[in-house]
């Protein structure tokens, strides 16, 4: 078939979107030994170079004449040919009518569009698109018209609204739009992860806008993914239906500009066009064109790719295009799933959310019928019309039987028939002559009977021998079937399961009892490696949505082993290097840093983010949730600096990702929040600590709105907020979200989780910090309580409760009560850290501090004889050495041995206070008030030795720092 005449404005559509190098590769191709043709399609392309290169309309050179005479041919009415003058195109800045360019956002072959500023008689941000100048040919101005009138006809949220018309001074037509800030549906599905049920209700949206405008009499005939951009409306996705640029009317002229197009013209994008499209003939384009491109587009939504690739089509020649249009069959989107390659079957799944074998099922059977009916060759055995293919989804999201059924086999072979007309005819003649040959045997026939006869019988034994091969294959393919059933079976439990126990998660059960849902999580745990033996993909993803409920009630062993198998799983089955091997790295991570920091969770997490930025690309959702993870355990590392930079680098790819209100965008607020406000209050900045306090309460009122009020990602923000708060002074509010916290994770989590644990410690911190020590003491009664229920009666946690309970109980003046817990602290510590560690000689200065009270002076010296050796050696510079000097020269006081007193009472209390000044926060209470005694302990050493001076002095300091403390922080 020849090349159609005119093809030039889409030859030159489609190669402006080739990369440059490609191009003349491309147009050998499609313009094959039609050299006019390929003349006209080079000297469009060189002009619209001239116009973005220099910004200039005609070329220095004219083009030939010949060329010059088709585009005269098509020019519009009114409009400057080209090279009449040199005259500059639009820019931001300029005025056209009522409307100020602002900035270019797209450009096509012949048409500009800009985000412009109307001014009157309302003031908004719309879009303006124009002609450019150079491609101003009668065709594309009647085109062009033609898509505003088109857009004028309608009204439907889903379609791109059209607000105003007019001409430039050079006479080239502009239209202003709605201006729809949006990406791709399909950019915008894998972006956000879309899951295939959310992607059909989308479809559904598009659907309701096609057929607005089939009523309107448009037929749009170029829907495309890049035609349907998704944007956000309340934080609700809306997909709008734009560039109605080549669309038909069936019922009125869109224009009176003199247009038409040519009878063979080829209009739309090859890889989304109907096959009446392609066949370019006099068959007349009606709404069921459409109907493909939507069929298209749902084969892309479903599979990540178009029936037809996009590359094997623009490397093809225009003939060839047109034949696999019109006579090659698509695979089933199900069956193209199957034979992806195995790196493309992992992203396909990741991101739809779900396992390769569940996607391959959602899509085989219901939805493979819809698409494909869709995708029909004959029109006529399409869906009439757009409503149809929405009601159609509809059902199937409905579990309502469709419409759809495959193509008949006498369908099929009809098809056949006519797609090889010659080949048939060819077998036609054949069997005449075969009849006529038959005919003249017959009378042979008769005396061959007996022979026959014989040969019958052998013939009988043959088939017998083979009827009983065929039912053995029969057996073993039943076998076969029936083993991938159980196995699919398997699968299906596997999905049922991971959905079900998503529910016994604190953000999911939202305080419910979860008590059953608890019990099969543990028969689950116990039976998973045996029930789905010789899965490993299904176990593995069993394992770490397991791995993931354990974390989330806190059963952190529970959750390590778990996670650790489900990593081997993955690993084994998908190689070291895979997403899913870097998910099941992250959470083991996160799991190890729960448990203790001094893990090697760092160098999990960087492994996770480094693979994840390889197979997803920076700017991944995952790649941020990486980079949240890998701040959260350098920042418990001290690495602030570091935790900060990487928090600030989430949080900016977050909210570019996510443009309004989103869980993740409110996570990095909330972590940043806390790590400025640890760094802002280490290196006393001011700037920091403000930016902090706002990061916190900006998370706060964000999860507010997105969870409600019982939530705990809500009460994490809330207790980081109020720690914060009670370190700056700010008691009464930080009160009220303690107790707030307090009262929620009860609810949502029971009486044993960490998170509990830690708010009752700060609490019990806010209170002894305003000296309201049997508040406190309550608050740390409890704490103990629940420690020893959850963890046992040795370990740190027991051990710090233990003696602040015994040094809230010596502060109220009972410190005979005060001793026991003060020793079992002593003993836990010593049995846990030994030598390695200050804690021990912590628990012994309390324990002392409440001999000391009891008039034990004797014993409290021996206690702090034996500490202060290992204090000196292996903690020189620290804070408690020097308390732990202060408190023996207090007791030697008691002894009335002074001399031996005085240097450690002065020295210790100096030490304490030079270095208390950089560690203090204020709801570390224990420190103020061991500083306040140290220094009344140097006061009262002064008076009993008649150093009256002295003593006042020390009195005075005493009283100006009690009133430095009472100020604001």
């Amino acid at each position: 078939m020849s090349t159609p005449p005119n093809p030039e404005e889409a030859i030159v559509d489609a190669a402006l979107e080739l990369p440059a190098q490609e191009r003349a590769a491309y147009l050998d191709k499609l313009c094959g030994h039609d050299r006019q043709l390929r003349q006209l399609v080079d000297a469009l392309l060189h002009a619209h170079k001239r116009i973005i290169s220099s910004q200039i309309i005609p070329p220095r050179d004219p083009p030939p004449p010949a060329l010059e005479e088709r585009a005269e041919e098509r020019r519009a009415p009114g409009v400057t040919p080209r090279g009449a003058s040199v005259t500059p195109i639009e820019k931001p800045g300029d005025q056209i009518g009522r409307y100020k360019l602002l900035e270019q956002i797209g450009e096509g072959g012949f048409g500009v569009v800009y985000v412009a500023e109307q001014c009157e008689p309302v003031k908004r941000r719309v879009a303006l698109k124009i002609v450019k100048l150079g491609m101003d040919t009668r065709q594309v101005v009647g085109r062009f018209e033609a898509e505003r009138q088109a857009l004028a006809l309608m009204e439907h949220p889903n379609i791109a609204k059209v607000f105003d018309g007019g001409a430039t001074e050079t006479g080239r037509p502009y239209f202003v739009m709605e201006l729809v800030r949006g990406i791709r549906i399909t950019d915008y599905c894998d972006q956000n992860h879309l899951p295939t049920i959310q992607r059909l209700e989308l479809f559904v949206q598009i659907c309701r806008a096609i057929q607005h405008a089939h009523q309107k009499g448009i037929i749009h005939r170029d829907i495309k993914p890049s035609n349907i951009l998704v944007t956000l409306h309340d934080g609700v996705p809306v997909p709008k239906v734009i560039d109605f640029g080549i669309a038909k009317a069936t019922q009125q002229e869109l224009t009176a500009k003199t247009i038409y197009t040519q009878l063979h013209q080829f209009i739309g994008t090859p890889a989304y066009m109907s096959p009446e499209q392609a066949e370019m003939s006099g068959l007349d384009i009606d709404t069921r064109s459409d109907i493909y491109s939507l069929g298209v587009l749902l084969y892309e939504l479903l599979t990540g790719q178009t029936p037809f690739e996009g590359k094997k089509l623009v490397g093809a020649g225009l003939d060839e295009i047109r034949r696999i249009i019109r006579e090659q069959e698509p695979s089933r989107p199900s069956t193209r799933i199957s034979t992806m390659t195995a790196e493309e079957q992992t992203t396909i799944a990741k991101r739809r959310q779900v396992e390769l074998p569940r996607l391959v099922s959602q899509i085989r059977g219901d939805l493979d019928w819809i698409v494909m009916k869709c995708l029909e060759k004959d029109r006529g055995r399409r869906y009439e019309t757009a409503n149809g293919i929405a009601t159609e989804i509809e059902r199937f999201l409905k579990n309502e039987p469709v419409i759809a059924r495959p193509p008949s086999r006498a369908y099929r072979f009809q098809k056949v028939v006519r797609r090889n007309r010659a080949t048939f005819a060819a077998a036609a003649a054949f069997a005449l002559l075969l009849m006529v040959g038959i005919l003249a045997s017959t009378s042979e026939a008769v005396r061959a009977t007996r022979a026959e006869r014989e040969q019958s019988r052998l013939r009988q034994e043959a088939v017998t021998s083979r009827n009983n091969e065929a039912r053995l294959r029969t057996e073993a393919q039943a076998d076969e079937q029936k083993a991938k059933t159980e196995a699919l079976k398997s699968k299906q439990v596997a999905q049922f399961l991971k959905d079900m126990l998503k529910g016994v998660g604190p953000s999911v059960a939202l305080g419910r009892d979860t008590t059953l849902l608890r019990e099969i999580l543990n028969q689950t745990a116990e039976r998973v490696a045996t029930e789905l033996k010789g899965q490993p993909a299904a176990e593995a993803e069993l394992c770490y949505t397991i791995g993931k409920t354990y974390f989330d009630i806190a059963e952190y062993a529970k959750a390590e082993a778990i996670h650790r198998h489900a990593l081997e799983l993955r690993q084994t089955a998908f190689g070291r290097t895979n997403i899913f091997v870097a998910d099941s790295l992250s959470s083991l991570a996160d799991t190890l840093a729960a448990r203790d920091y001094n893990t090697n969770a760092e160098t999990m997490q960087r492994e996770a983010l480094a693979m994840r930025r390889s197979l997803l690309g920076p700017e991944h959702p995952d790649v941020a949730t990486s980079l949240n993870a890998l701040a959260n355990v350098l920042w418990h590392h001290g690495k602030l600096d570091d935790a900060e930079s990487l928090l600030r680098q989430a949080l900016a790819l977050r909210q570019k990702i996510y443009t309004n209100d989103h869980p993740s965008v409110a996570q990095s607020m909330s972590d940043l929040g806390f790590v400025l406000w640890m760094k802002g209050h280490d290196q006393e900045l001011p700037a920091v600590l403000k930016e902090s306090e706002k990061l916190l309460r900006g998370a706060l009122d964000m999860r507010t709105r997105l969870f409600g009020g019982l939530h705990p990602s809500v009460a994490e923000t809330a207790f980081n907020l109020a720690s914060i708060l009670a370190a700056e002074g700010q008691f009464a509010e930080a009160e009220a979200l303690f107790t707030q916290v307090l009262s929620n994770r009860k609810k949502l989590l029971g009486d044993q989780h960490p998170h509990l644990i830690n708010t009752l410690h700060a609490l019990t911190g806010l209170l002894g910090a305003q000296g309201r020590l049997s508040e406190a003491e309550t608050m740390c009664a409890q704490e103990l309580a629940i420690r020893r229920k959850r963890d046992g009666s040795h370990n740190r946690g027991v051990a710090d409760a233990l003696e602040k309970l015994g040094m809230l109980l010596n502060r109220q003046g009972r410190a005979a009560e005060a001793e026991p817990p003060l020793r079992q602290s002593l003993e836990i510590r010593r049995r846990l850290y030994g030598a390695t560690n200050d804690l021990p000689t912590r628990a012994a200065n309390g324990l002392a501090s409440a001999l000391i009270a009891q008039g034990k002076a004797g014993e409290a010296e021996a206690l702090l004889r034996e500490e202060l050796p290992t204090m000196e050696e292996k903690f020189p510079d620290g804070w408690v050495l020097f308390w732990t000097r202060n408190l023996l020269g207090c007791s030697l006081m008691l002894q009335k041995r002074y001399s031996e007193a005085e240097p450690l009472l002065t020295s210790g209390y100096l030490g304490m206070k030079q270095r208390g000044d950089a560690i203090i926060h204020r709801l570390d209470w224990t420190y103020d008030i061991d500083l306040d005694t140290a220094r009344s302990w140097v006061s009262k050493f002064y008076e009993e030795t008649g150093w009256a001076d002295k003593a006042a002095e020390w009195k005075r300091k005493l009283a100006e720092e009690q009133r430095r403390k009472a100020e604001p922080f």
